[in-house]
């Protein structure tokens, strides 16, 4: 029965784990996004004023 306890523990403790990998991943990847958006609005208006 306690092997079964620490089990569930670990299982628990690899989903945390990975949501919040998961997390990350997607905050990292909108942030590349976010950043793109702003380097091609800034070569857009430099390119607009020539």
């Amino acid at each position: 029965m306690n092997n079964h306890n620490v089990h569930m523990r670990d299982q628990k403790a690899n989903q945390t784990a990975m949501l919040n990998r998961t997390t990350r991943q997607t905050i990292v990847n909108m942030i590349e996004e976010i950043t793109l958006v702003i380097v091609l609005w800034g070569v857009f208006l430099l390119a607009s004023q020539a």
